[in-house]
C-alpha cells in the first residue's frame, strides 16, 4: 500500500478511535462521539468517507489520484470542522461542571491530519513541506 494511503487510513483509525472515546463528562457520567447528536455522526461520516474512498482504489500501490484526494480532504476537514463545534457546543451546554474529553480533541486532530496528509506525503512517497505553489498544484 502506498505511504499516503496507509497514513490516512491510520488517521482515519485513530478518529474512528476517538469516536468511541469520552467526548464530554459530568462527574461519573460520559458520552461519546455516538452520543453528541448530529455533529458526533457528522464526524463519523467524515472519517468514514476518507477512510473509504482511500481503501476503495483498484491499485493501492499509487497515490491518491486528484478527485479522490479532494474528496479525502473534505471528509478531513469535514471531521476536523464538525469536532470542533462538537467541543464549543458541549463546552457552552454544559456549563462549568462539564469537561472535555480526550475523544473530541483525539478527532479533531486526526481530522486535521487527514486533511493535511495528501499535501505533506508526495506521490513519489516522499515526505515534504507543502508550499503555496505546491498546494496549488495539488488542486488542479
Amino acid at each position: 500500500m502506498h505511504k499516503q494511503r496507509l497514513f490516512i487510513l491510520i488517521a482515519a483509525g485513530v478518529g474512528l478511535l476517538g469516536m468511541i472515546m469520552p467526548w464530554a463528562s459530568v462527574w461519573i457520567v460520559s458520552q461519546n462521539g455516538f452520543n453528541s447528536g448530529f455533529a458526533g455522526w457528522a464526524t463519523l461520516a467524515g472519517f468514514g468517507a476518507a477512510a473509504g474512498i482511500t481503501f476503495k482504489a483498484e491499485d493501492k500501490n499509487q497515490p491518491l489520484d486528484s478527485s479522490s484526494k479532494k474528496v479525502v480532504m473534505g471528509g478531513g476537514a469535514a471531521a476536523a470542522f464538525f469536532s470542533l463545534l462538537a467541543m464549543i457546543l458541549l463546552k457552552s451546554q454544559g456549563g462549568g461542571y462539564l469537561t472535555l474529553g480526550t475523544g473530541v480533541f483525539l478527532c479533531f486532530i486526526a481530522g486535521a491530519a487527514v486533511l493535511a496528509i495528501p499535501f505533506i506525503i508526495k506521490g513519489d512517497g516522499n515526505m515534504q513541506m507543502p508550499t503555496k505553489d505546491s498546494i496549488k498544484d495539488e488542486l488542479k
